[in-house]
């Protein structure tokens, strides 16, 4: 797709120069690397006489001794000695050189070259090589005899914005990480040797392998022959948590949970909901059913980040978490640079579930206070949330318990366009509650009817419940008590001794009703058309 973009944008002689960013250091094909694919896609078909690289580690380098002969003469034999200098000292020959043959130069690890900080933060050498990078762009010459620039970036957030500046003719292109067919037609290709052990089918391979390279894909199967053990669910679950932590870890909490819907007590209507229009859709294919996102709201300890944690299990969807403490910098424009690594690493994973608790703290336009870090945040939000290209891939679902003070622009339709009430328990619900958390922690019991106290444990959310059981736990074993059996008696007690806590229930209770737009999501008590449309 990348190459096709960038294919377009070069025969409608939109620009001659283009930044390249993210996965670019991948297998375009099954044998090829980026430079060597632009090359015999598209320099070799086109009759360039220089093909030239550069780095600051490595200099300049050429494809060979012919067109680095062609580069001397140009320049007249002043750049011989050097070709492994700075940019300031190599480009002025690379930018006569541009002007006078038909030269393709990758310039690669550009963010080491020209990084993303304030321009008066640049080193002289730094803001001589954005000067020649910006205005090779809109030289007329260059375009004129058909000579090109890539730019190769892995993060385009560490690159100086000054290049994307409308002033500017650089193109940036995202070069994404492969999509699942992509995946399965390498990992056949990879499979071929029959000695290969595997547990799993190929397909079901492809699917876990979302979010990872071609690289990445290689290098479990070749530890996997290393280790002499098979590829399977596990071991691919083991790896790819190693290569997502070490590329993401630092703005990205990844979700791995254990439990599912079945293993959750109550939250009927929200369950049936996120199975029906998210699930079921997103495996049949028909995207159309999926909201852009969804808001949990209710009151604290009713389980919102619970049920989250059950829809990444049910689902098998990647999950992760947006934890705004991860993103936030101390230096000009880190905050910037981690958030837009944090969508792209989320973007990476789909289909993915994106999770952001107390949304109404995390996200806010900002008063100027912050140097307009918080704007800046909110806005590119804004975008990743609004844009329909995403949907179905990537899921946002966020959990707040004040959906009134959460800036309108995120409650429209098109972003968080399905607002779910998780409220308290009603008394069946509580039951099954009990149930669970017993089961949850494998404590041993007699009871087999739970609604007596259920019924004793009105206005008590989900979160609570467990505390009741923990301590009814705790209790049955005290000293003077025989066994560890949790008894009719022993829970009664506990609950006796755990008191509801939680605060202000009934104000966020009566918030999340107002808020839900849809009453079939409403549990029949709150379903007067009154409050619903109050």
């Amino acid at each position: 797709m990348w190459f096709k973009d960038f294919l377009n944008m070069y025969k409608a002689g939109i620009s001659h120069e283009f930044l390249f960013y993210f996965n670019v250091r991948d297998l375009v094909d099954n044998n090829r690397y980026m430079d060597r694919y632009i090359q015999e896609e598209f320099i070799k078909q086109r009759g360039f006489s220089i093909i030239a690289f550069y780095d600051i580690s490595r200099g300049l380098t050429f494809y060979d001794s012919v067109m680095e002969k062609e580069f001397h003469k140009i320049t007249l034999n002043e750049a011989v000695n050097l070709t492994h200098s700075l940019p300031s000292k190599v480009f002025p020959y690379i930018d006569a050189a541009l002007k006078n043959a038909k030269m393709a130069v990758f310039i690669d690890h550009v963010e080491k070259i020209i990084p993303a900080v304030d321009i008066g933060s640049m080193s002289l050498e730094e803001r001589t090589a954005l000067i020649w990078l910006c205005e090779w762009s809109v030289n007329t010459r260059i375009s004129a005899v058909g000579s090109t620039i890539f730019m190769l970036s892995d993060n385009l957030a560490d690159v100086s914005r000054e290049v994307l500046k409308s002033s500017y003719k650089i193109e940036p292109i995202l070069v994404e990480l492969p999509g699942e067919n992509e995946r399965r037609d390498y990992i056949e290709h990879l499979i071929r040797d029959k000695n290969i052990k595997t547990d799993i089918t190929i397909e079901e391979f492809a699917k876990l392998s979302s979010g990872l390279s071609k690289k990445a894909i290689k290098d479990i199967k070749l530890r996997a022959e290393a280790e002499d053990v098979p590829i399977s669910f596990d071991y691919i679950k083991e790896k790819k948590y190693s290569v997502l932590k070490k590329e993401y870890g630092d703005v990205l909490e990844f979700i791995y949970p254990e439990i599912g819907f079945e293993d959750i007590g109550g939250m009927e209507r929200a369950k049936n909901y996120l199975m029906k229009n998210i699930v079921n859709p997103i495996r049949n294919g028909d995207l159309r059913r999926v909201p852009m996102g969804i808001l949990l709201c209710g009151p604290s300890g009713t389980g919102k980040t619970l049920l989250v944690n059950a829809l990444a299990k049910s689902s098998g969807f990647n999950c992760v978490k947006i934890d705004m403490s991860r993103i936030l910098g101390q230096y000009v424009g880190e905050s910037e640079k981690n958030f837009k690594k944090c969508l792209l690493g989320a973007l990476s994973q789909q289909p993915v579930i994106v999770f952001v608790d107390e949304i109404d703290t995390a996200f806010r336009r900002g008063d100027g206070g912050d140097s307009g870090v918080s704007r800046n945040i909110f806005s590119e939000f804004l975008q990743f949330t609004g844009n329909t290209n995403n949907r179905g891939r990537v899921i946002f679902i966020a959990a707040t318990n004040r959906p009134d003070l959460l800036d309108p622009a995120l409650k429209r339709a098109g972003r968080f366009d399905k607002k779910i009430p998780v409220l308290l328990p009603d008394i069946k619900e509580r039951a099954g509650i009990f149930k669970v958390m017993i089961k949850k922690y494998g404590f041993e019991t007699d009871i087999t009817d739970f609604t007596g106290f259920a019924a004793r444990t009105d206005n008590y959310t989900g979160a609570e419940i467990e505390t009741v059981v923990r301590k009814a736990y705790e209790i049955a074993n005290e000293d003077e008590r025989e066994g560890n059996v949790l008894t009719g008696d022993v829970l009664g007690e506990a609950i006796q001794k755990c008191r509801p806590s939680t605060q202000q229930v009934e104000f966020m209770t009566e918030l999340a009703v107002k808020e839900c737009d849809d009453m079939d999501l409403l549990p029949e008590k709150y379903r007067d058309q009154k409050l619903f449309n109050a």
